[in-house]
């Protein structure tokens, strides 16, 4: 492919002020808006996106690494195009960006916004050469690459600016090699932008939002829009909304959220994207909530009855509970009682004194044939309840166990061969529940013990 020459002249700018309001003179005076409101105008900034982009070039030193979690909707791609943009033209000799995503064509939207604001500026695009997926400043040797977010293919790079779309569900080994191009610059950094993900174990954005708990801006810039602290407010919270969508009320109306709530494939998925509620949803059901509802009667255990007791315990990191079953032709279940760890008290110990009592008091109310424990955090109460007359009964969670129960508790769900109270806890857990394959069935895991409960 024969390129086209370029002018070698620098940009006919003289720029003043911190770096953040260079970008902002940048965006006015070379950059116009593509498409939508106001297009062909120039690029006006707003405050928020310029304490976004501010708080990463504007700091002393310039951080390593940095990341946004936002609502999707707010122009989020449009304004990393013109970060990226901005950085090209700007940051001198040898400038190098990158950006990536999870496939090349997700990577492709921002590289494309950027390749249009580009070529929709005469001074800027008589100054590169541009192809299918590469900006190139020939007078700076000056480079814009868009790249697929695999470790092999990121190999050996030396970037100034690497923006990293989708945060949430790029792998951690994709990260880890980026972190380690760092080194080649005395400086370079590494942006990443997302929302919550389905699975929150292990994810990166999870993680750099941890350590920036934890560290702070010295570590790591964080800068997020999230309603996260009001996951029990309706979906269309208008406070919830403006929390995690800072266009809200500008280019970003309510119409959007409306249609966004009812084209989602789950309220989770929606909270995720447009409230950037850090909700783990079950993408391996043990149940679906259809099977679910459809046993439940509305009746609690009726007093006197023979029933078995099934505990299972925990220590700090999860919930303890009690679950009273019918010994009858059609068993029927309900809650006894459940302790859960409260989401922001990283001290709180399951009040096992306050267990045992639970079953002291269910022996009075029923005739208990049995109390199943699993021993591996109940052994010392079993014994205490055991002395006292109980008739505790050990039931180790192995895998073997695990999947002879979860297969026939599954299968009976499925031939409606039980029933239960359809309490609110007891739903919630049950639904919350996922399911591990094996050659000899499936077995019962959980999404995360943070959010199981």
């Amino acid at each position: 492919m024969r390129l086209k020459p370029v002018d070698d002249s620098p940009l006919p700018w003289r720029p003043q002020g911190k770096p953040s309001e260079r970008f902002r003179q940048f965006c006015k005076r070379f950059l116009r808006v593509p498409k939508g409101h106001g297009a062909g105008q120039p690029v006006i900034l707003r405050d928020w996106q310029l304490e976004l982009v501010g708080s990463v070039i504007d700091a002393e030193p310039q951080p390593r690494l940095a990341g946004w979690m936002i609502g999707r909707g707010n122009g989020k791609s449009s304004l990393l195009a013109m970060w990226a943009v901005f950085h090209l033209f700007t940051y001198g000799q040898g400038a190098s960006v990158v950006v990536c995503a999870i496939s090349q064509e997700q990577a492709r939207i921002i590289f494309n916004i950027a390749r249009t604001l580009v070529e929709q500026s005469p001074e800027l695009n008589a100054r590169v050469q541009i192809t299918k997926d590469r900006m190139y400043i020939p007078a700076s040797y000056s480079s814009f690459d868009c790249l697929v977010s695999e470790p092999q293919a990121l190999e050996g790079l030396d970037f100034s600016l690497c923006l990293v779309d989708e945060i949430g569900v790029t792998k951690s080994d994709t990260v880890d090699v980026l972190m380690l191009a760092q080194g080649k610059r005395p400086t370079s950094t590494l942006v990443g932008i997302g929302t919550p993900p389905a699975a929150l174990e292990g994810s990166v954005l999870q993680t750099w939002r941890q350590l920036h708990r934890d560290l702070g801006d010295e570590f790591i810039v964080w800068r997020e829009f999230s309603a996260d602290a009001f996951q029990d407010h309706d979906k269309l919270c208008e406070h919830c909304i403006r929390l995690a969508n800072p266009a809200y009320g500008d280019f970003l109306a309510m119409d959007s959220f409306v249609r966004a709530a009812k084209t989602a494939t789950s309220e989770a998925a929606y909270r995720r994207a447009r409230l950037c509620q850090l909700i783990a949803s079950n993408e391996h059901p043990f149940i679906d909530a259809d099977t679910w509802d459809g046993l439940g009667n509305g009746l609690a255990v009726p007093d006197g009855a023979e029933v078995v007791l099934a505990v299972d315990a925990s220590n700090s990191d999860d919930a303890t509970a009690i679950v009273v079953g019918t010994v009858s032709a059609t068993p029927h279940f309900d809650k006894w009682r459940v302790w859960e760890k409260p989401r922001d008290d990283d001290s709180w110990q399951v009040p096992v004194l306050d267990v045992e009592q639970a079953i002291r008091d269910a022996a009075k109310r029923y005739n208990i044939r049995e109390v199943a424990y699993d021993p591996a955090y109940f052994t010392r109460s079993a014994l205490v309840l055991a002395a006292e007359g109980l008739p505790m009964v050990k039931y180790p969670q192995s895998p073997t166990r695990q999947t002879a129960a979860t297969n026939d508790l599954h299968s009976s769900a499925l031939a409606g061969l039980f029933t239960h109270s359809g309490d609110a806890d007891l739903r919630r857990h049950v639904l919350n529940a996922t399911v591990k394959e094996s050659d000899i069935g499936i077995r019962l895991g959980k999404t995360s013990h943070d959010r199981a409960h």
